[in-house]
C-alpha cells in the first residue's frame, strides 16, 4: 500500500526544517537528536512512516508553518510593543518601534535575524556581514568597527542611572548562519570568543561535549558589548572562531532588553482571555461527540503549575493549545528568560510568547478557592466545583467508594487533564 498523500506531504515538510527544529521535535518525543541533518531527516520520516500517528503529523505541520511564517508578517517571536515608561529618557518613537529588526534595503537577499521577545531592536548599527576566513587555519579572526551616534549614547547613558528600571538599552552582537535568504536563529561558531577594544567579553557558552569543531549549544543569546564600548573613539570588535566548513555572519544592534517581569506585565495588560471566551472553550470540550455518542460530563483541571509544582497565580496557555490545563505565566517566562525554549509543558508543542493568553476564568477560580484545593472540575452546565476526595479516588480508582457518593462521578465520564501535566515531568525537567 502506497504512502498516503498526507504522509507524503509531511515527509516533504520534514526535509525543509532546520536542524534545530528537527532536534526539538525528536527531543519532545523522547528520541535521539544526535547526528547530521540527513540522519535527523531519515529518523523523523522513519517514525512518521512507521507509527503514522496523527499527533506527530500535526506537530510537523505546525513546525513547517512556523518556519514558513518567519518570512512574512507573522514571524515567530515577534517584537512586542510595550508602552514606554514616562521615566525612560530618549525612548524611540512609535514609528521607530514599528520598524523591522533589520533595515537594510540594499541587502534584501541577505539573511535576517529572528526577532526575540526579550530584545526589542531599535536600530541597526552594523548590518549582517559575513565572517570571512583568511587562511586554511582552523582558528580564524575577523574584525568590525562600531561607531555610535550622540543620540545612541544618550539612550545608553539614560539606562545606566540609579533607577534599575531603566537599565535596558544595550549594544549587542548577534551571529547566525550565512544563507542566501530567510530569517536566521542565533548560532555561535565553534571556539567562539569576542573582544571589544582588546578586552574579552564574558560569553555564556555551553558545549554538549568536547568534540572537535562542535558548535555551542543553543539557545545562543545576543552578546552585550555595552560595558566595553568607548564613547570618544571608534570601537573595534574582534571575533575569533573555529573554521570547520560552515559560514557565519555577525551584526550589531541597539536594543532594549526586557525582563520576564516586563513581559509578564505585558501579558496582564494585553493578553487576557475573557471569561466568556474561556467558558465557550469549556463548552466545546464538554459537547457531545455525535459519532461516538459519548457525552463528557466533567473536565478536571489542576490548579498546580506543571513546571513550578506550586499553586498557579496567573494561569496561561498558548492559543494553539487544545487542552484546558494551564501553567503559571510568571514562572514560564522566568524559565524562558534563563533558557529560551518556548515549549508548552503540557502538550510539548511550541508556546511562543506572542501566542500566550492568561485564562481569566481560572484566575478568578484560583482567587476564590481555598489554598488546599488543588483540582477543580468544570461541569456541563457551565459551573465548576472544587475536587478533593474525588481527586484522590481518580488517582486510585475505587468503584465501591464512588458508588456511595450522593452525586456519583463516573470515571468514564470525567476527563482528568492533570495526567497531561504529570506523566512527562522528567522529560520537561530535562528540557529546561
Amino acid at each position: 500500500m502506497g504512502m498516503s498523500a498526507e504522509l507524503l506531504e509531511a515527509t516533504n515538510m520534514v526535509k525543509s526544517l532546520r536542524v534545530a527544529e528537527l532536534r526539538e521535535f525528536l527531543s519532545s518525543i523522547g528520541k535521539s537528536k544526535k547526528g547530521l541533518k540527513k540522519e535527523l531527516v531519515q529518523r523523523v520520516t522513519g517514525l512518521l512512516q512507521k507509527e503514522k500517528r496523527p499527533d506527530l503529523l500535526s506537530t510537523i505541520q505546525e513546525l513547517y508553518k512556523l518556519r514558513q511564517s518567519t518570512t512574512g508578517k507573522n514571524r515567530r517571536s515577534q517584537v512586542i510593543s510595550i508602552p514606554p515608561s514616562p521615566e525612560v529618557i530618549a525612548m524611540p518613537t512609535a514609528e521607530c518601534l514599528s520598524k523591522p529588526d533589520v533595515v537594510t534595503p540594499s541587502l534584501v537577499s541577505e539573511p535576517q535575524m529572528i526577532k526575540l521577545p526579550f530584545y526589542q531592536t531599535l536600530e541597526t548599527i552594523v548590518p549582517l556581514v559575513p565572517l570571512v576566513p583568511v587562511s586554511a587555519l582552523k582558528l580564524q579572526t575577523d574584525s568590525i568597527t562600531v561607531c555610535l551616534t550622540p543620540n545612541q549614547w544618550t539612550q545608553i547613558r539614560s539606562s545606566q542611572g540609579s533607577n534599575s528600571k531603566l537599565k535596558s538599552f544595550q549594544v549587542v552582537l548577534r551571529m547566525c548562519y550565512t544563507e542566501s535568504v530567510g530569517v536566521e536563529d542565533d548560532q555561535y561558531p565553534p571556539k567562539i570568543s569576542v573582544l571589544v577594544n582588546g578586552i574579552e567579553c564574558d560569553l555564556q557558552i555551553r558545549y554538549a561535549s568536547s568534540k572537535e569543531g562542535l558548535e555551542p549549544s543553543r539557545p545562543c543569546c545576543p552578546i552585550n558589548l555595552t560595558p566595553l564600548l568607548r564613547q570618544t573613539a571608534v570601537n573595534r570588535v574582534t571575533v575569533m572562531w573555529g573554521n570547520y566548513g560552515k559560514h557565519y555572519s555577525v551584526a550589531v544592534y541597539l536594543v532594549r532588553a526586557f525582563t520576564s517581569t516586563d513581559l509578564f506585565e505585558h501579558l496582564q495588560n494585553k493578553a487576557v482571555e475573557s471569561e466568556e471566551h474561556c467558558r465557550q472553550r469549556i463548552c466545546e470540550k464538554l459537547c457531545c461527540d455525535a459519532e461516538n455518542e459519548i457525552a463528557t460530563t466533567g473536565l478536571q483541571v489542576s490548579l498546580i503549575c506543571p513546571l513550578a509544582k506550586t499553586r498557579m497565580s496567573a494561569p496561561c496557555r498558548a492559543q494553539p493549545c487544545a487542552h484546558l490545563q494551564c501553567f503559571d505565566a510568571a514562572f514560564y517566562l522566568q524559565m524562558n528568560e534563563r533558557k529560551p525554549r518556548w515549549t508548552c509543558p503540557v502538550c510539548h508543542k511550541p508556546a511562543l510568547f506572542e501566542t500566550l493568553q492568561i485564562d481569566s476564568l481560572l484566575s478568578n477560580i484560583l482567587q476564590s478557592t481555598e489554598e488546599d484545593v488543588e483540582v477543580i472540575e468544570y461541569l456541563s452546565n457551565g459551573s465548576w466545583r472544587p475536587v478533593r476526595e474525588e481527586c484522590e479516588s481518580n488517582k486510585t480508582p475505587d468503584h465501591s467508594s464512588l458508588s456511595l457518593k450522593s452525586e456519583p462521578v463516573l470515571l468514564d465520564d470525567v476527563v482528568d487533564l492533570t495526567q497531561c501535566s504529570t506523566d512527562d515531568d522528567d522529560c520537561i525537567d530535562d528540557k529546561w
